[in-house]
């Protein structure tokens, strides 16, 4: 039976959603890579406005996969501006899209004139002031910025028109509402993560963790390999242990969610669009309890589970694969040349200590593995939450309801 999304979405308190939306008759509507990217510059887009954190994604062939957090407080804690600018630029960036328009399928694509810098301001501040006019405006504004409705409007909307005109055909390009059961607690926040940061190696699409492209998995390993050369560089001028660094780097959101004041920033929807590298910016506020692991070890449990085999699917991460972290401390000997002798030294060191680490955190790791859980998943195919006894006990009290089965738990 399904599930009310009233019911499983708490809209007054911040809450963790595993999102999961289908191409129509499940379709490889978005086989081609530019669609895909369409819709990762798209996320970048929504969540510079929007007060959700997109923790972790994977868009495949025929679904996309996203792991979002929606923060209620923050938006109450905004001026009645705030949220009226935040509203107004997620307005624009979906009218920017219908820029492009059709006479007929054989008829060429006609383009509409693309407004001044001084024009986009002026229709920009009357949206703002429309939507101050009236308290029940603002109290929808407020609302929608942290509703996961209004976001899947916002990212799945434009792209339909666009693609269905492109593929000169009519009708639903998305499939039946999107699934959105609640991740009640910080290890179904991580064991969901890492099961969406595999889908691609499950299916075949990707060998490895950092070969997945069109997921998180391969962002956060391009970011640990970011910071392994810095911890190296900056150990020789600062004097610092770059092991301790490392143990410090966060797992933090694949999109953080600007909790900076938008009032004067200056940037337009296109700037973000033309900047990517905002969505890994570092963000304190939004992961209160979602940032605590470290990104070493949540890179080293998703490719460990990626390489055992699961029943149900062909794809997994091979032993001639070089493990995650293994391969971003490679990077950066392949980096460095022989000029760099005191990096190189900070890099062996590193590599040295990650040996005795990794072995450690290979013991450590216990309970059920995030291939059970998608087994278990599969073979239920029910349930509107994940989370510990606890947890699920707390959300059926929540809910009013007598009992409820989880997708999974670790009970």
């Amino acid at each position: 039976m399904t599930c009310r999304r009233s019911d499983i979405v708490d809209v007054a308190h911040s809450g963790v959603y595993h999102c999961i939306s289908r191409c129509v008759r499940r379709e490889s509507l978005l086989s081609l890579p530019r669609r895909r990217a369409w819709l990762l510059s798209r996320l970048g887009v929504l969540t510079h406005a929007a007060a959700i954190d997109v923790i972790a994604f994977s868009a495949m062939e025929n679904h996309l996969h996203l792991l979002l957090r929606t923060h209620p407080e923050v938006v109450a804690r905004w001026s009645d501006r705030e949220v009226a600018l935040r509203k107004s630029l997620l307005l624009g960036s979906k009218t920017k899209n219908r820029k492009k328009k059709t006479k007929s399928k054989s008829e060429v694509l006609i383009e509409t004139p693309v407004d001044t810098p001084r024009e986009a301001a002026a229709r920009l501040e009357m949206q703002i002031s429309m939507i101050l006019s009236s308290p029940e405006r603002v109290r929808r504004a407020r609302a929608d910025l942290s509703s996961l409705g209004f976001f899947h409007k916002l990212l799945k909307e434009p792209c339909a028109r666009m693609w269905n005109r492109e593929d000169e055909v009519v009708g639903g390009f998305w499939g039946p509402r999107f699934k959105s059961p609640k991740v009640l607690d910080q290890r179904a926040i991580e064991t969901v993560a890492g099961y969406i940061e595999l889908n691609e190696v499950y299916a075949c699409a990707a060998r490895s963790l950092q070969s997945s492209g069109w997921s998180s998995g391969s962002l956060q390993w391009s970011r640990l390999c970011e910071a392994i050369l810095h911890a190296c560089k900056t150990a020789i001028h600062a004097n610092l242990d770059p092991r301790e660094q490392l143990l410090q780097l966060r797992w933090e959101p694949a999109f953080p969610c600007n909790m900076g004041s938008l009032e004067g920033a200056g940037e337009s929807e296109s700037e973000v669009q033309a900047h990517p590298q905002t969505r890994a910016q570092p963000v304190t506020e939004s992961l209160e309890n979602i940032a605590q692991p470290s990104l070493l070890a949540h890179m080293h449990r998703v490719d460990q589970t990626g390489r055992r085999q699961r029943p149900d699917k062909s794809g997994h991460i091979t032993k001639s694969e070089p493990r995650a972290v293994n391969a971003a401390i490679a990077r950066g000997f392949a980096i460095f040349s022989r000029d760099t002798p005191f990096v190189r030294r900070a890099l062996e060191r590193v590599a040295k200590w990650w040996e005795t680490t990794s072995e450690s955190l290979t013991a450590e790791m216990g309970g059920m593995s995030l291939d059970e859980v998608a087994w278990n998943s599969l073979r239920k195919g029910h349930g509107s939450c994940y989370g510990s006894a606890a947890s699920v006990a707390l959300e059926v009290a929540r809910r009013g309801q007598r009992w409820m089965v989880p997708v999974w738990s670790s009970a």
